[in-house]
């Protein structure tokens, strides 16, 4: 009879779905089991543990994520893993329904188990009993979901949402008086419990993971092959919003801001490992600060900090609330040369009923006004947002006024969706829900306008120079050299292939920062070719 496998050297990999904010997650997790002295390996294949950190934000999210950790649970059989643990938000969210629908799945671990995860494994390995379901604390009050059954394995039922949830104004008199749009945040009043939950307090001390020492969380960003020269910045945790379509606070929690020495000393340290571009990623970035002594007006702050680090070459900012937008952040901004002009402004759509039905604040001309304002300030600027269709009671008055609102502003970048019925939220019960068919109409309609837009934006960048930070470089025969400028922000937008005088792929060393003239656009993607006088300074 053979011996138990020994749980005394064992290869993790972390397979990560969805958003910057889950990477860093990913991150983070890896950094422990580094630190265990456990070999982290990117390639499932190669691995005795799989780690699945899982999106719940909508449906399609979903079942990539129930997907995922299915092909992760067949590598038991057919490949070297000897366990699968399931992580992430659709953990947090639906740990039980989860774990009774994936036997296979070792293990169901909630944000509050995140960090025990190496021993958790250790006794999984071992064969030790416990509880499969681990770490999952009391939800934020604001919004748990009501109906708990596992979306796209098990059919819903019922019919239930959140409760009515009161909204107050901006943290400080401060913070109301410099908001660009002069529109009241609708949000968790500040009296709300902040950190009362397991879930919020475990995710705090995993970004102050370890609690002596360097304040920064322990993570491992590059675990093989050329480390890629940019890096996620995570500024805080949670959400205090209470958008009728997101389910996001229910199980993320309070909106919780990191403070500013953590992230300096973080963004520090990522940047001596290699990243000459970070970031800077929240579930709502505009909030970051309001919880802190000195509100909102921190943000300026915090860019001048990280801009003053040496060997960093470009700061961005993600997922930006229109409504929350402040005078002097802007300004800062468009400013400050390492701080890339590019505004991800979270929109979701524009027609007024359709804004105010999502317990969100705004209108066409409003919004119209702020995106026109920030290229007064900064005529380089580049605009991403992302819209919904099909949200219930929208018209085709409504659908008319996103399009004309797209055809007159042109943003660069826009990612659209149909609307996604979310467990404890409130639009899952509202009347007059748009049939999926109509739905996907009206996207596949506003898709074909925005495709055309997009285009049109690309080609105002032929003959312009740009500053770009090579993301790869051609190692096989037919391979591009790929980079990026301001204008792309990694894993949402398009790259730019850059070649040298004679057309052929540049020869470039990643994280080298070059300067390139655009010869064409194809699509959205952009061609563009070495300077004569690139001042190129690879690693730089």
């Amino acid at each position: 009879m053979s011996a138990a496998p020994s749980t005394d050297a064992y290869a993790v990999a972390v397979v990560t779905l969805g958003c910057g904010r889950n990477e860093v997650d990913s991150e983070q997790l890896a950094g422990l089991f580094h630190r265990e002295g456990r070999e982290v390996v990117d390639d499932p294949q190669s691995a005795d543990v799989v780690l699945v950190n899982t999106c719940t934000f909508i449906a399609p999210a979903k079942q990539e994520s129930i997907d995922t950790v299915l092909e992760a649970c067949q590598l038991k059989d057919e490949g070297r893993a000897r366990a699968v643990l399931v992580v992430g938000c659709m953990a947090q969210r639906y740990p039980n329904e989860l774990a009774e629908a994936i036997p296979e799945a070792d293990a169901i671990v909630g944000f509050d188990g995140y960090a025990t995860l190496p021993s958790v494994v250790d006794d999984v390995l071992a064969g030790r009993q416990r509880e499969r379901v681990i770490g999952v604390g009391e939800a934020h009050p604001g919004a748990r979901p009501a109906r708990r059954e596992l979306p796209l394995m098990v059919a819903p039922v019922g019919d239930a949402h959140a409760p009515a949830l009161p909204v107050s104004a901006p943290s400080t008199a401060d913070d109301l008086e410099h908001l660009v749009l002069g529109l009241q945040p609708l949000e968790l009043p500040p009296e709300a419990p902040r950190t009362a939950t397991p879930a919020a307090t475990a995710q705090d001390a995993l970004d102050r993971v370890p609690a002596s020492g360097p304040r920064f969380p322990v993570r491992l960003p590059q675990t093989g092959g050329v480390p890629r020269p940019w890096a996620y910045l995570k500024i805080a945790s949670g959400c205090d919003r209470v958008c009728t379509f997101c389910a996001i606070p229910s199980f993320r929690g309070r909106f919780r801001s990191r403070p500013l020495d953590e992230l300096l000393a973080e963004a520090a340290w990522l940047v001596e490992g290699g990243a000459r571009e970070l970031v800077l990623v929240s579930e709502n970035t505009t909030s970051w600060g309001k919880d802190l002594p000195g509100g909102r007006g921190l943000q300026p702050t915090l860019l001048r900090e990280l801009a003053q680090i040496d060997g960093l070459e470009r700061i961005r900012l993600m997922y930006l609330q229109p409504a929350e937008l402040t005078l002097p952040l802007l300004e800062t901004m468009a400013e400050l040369p390492k701080v890339a002009s590019y505004f991800d402004l979270s929109l979701q759509h524009v027609a007024a009923p359709v804004v105010k039905a999502m317990a969100r604040s705004g209108d066409p001309q409003r919004f119209g006004a702020l995106i026109e304002r920030i290229r007064g300030l900064d005529p380089q600027a580049v605009f991403r947002s992302n819209f919904i269709l099909g949200f219930p009671g929208e018209t085709d008055d409504d659908v008319a006024a996103l399009e004309d609102f797209l055809a007159t502003h042109v943003l660069d970048w826009v990612g659209l969706f149909t609307f996604s019925e979310e467990d404890g939220t409130a639009s899952a019960s509202f009347p007059n829900q748009v049939p999926a068919e109509l739905a996907q109409d009206r996207l596949q309609r506003v898709s074909d306008l925005q495709e055309r837009l997009a285009d049109e934006a690309a080609r105002r960048f032929v003959g312009r120079e740009l500053d770009v930070l090579v993301q790869e470089r051609p190692t096989v025969d037919g391979a591009v050299a790929l980079a990026r400028s301001y204008r792309e922000a990694p894993d949402t937008d398009g790259e730019i292939e850059v070649v040298d005088a004679d057309g052929r792929p540049a020869d470039l060393d990643v994280g080298a920062r070059v300067r390139v003239e655009v010869v064409e656009a194809v699509g959205v993607d952009l061609v563009a070719r070495v300077t004569a006088d690139d001042g190129r300074s690879a690693g730089s």
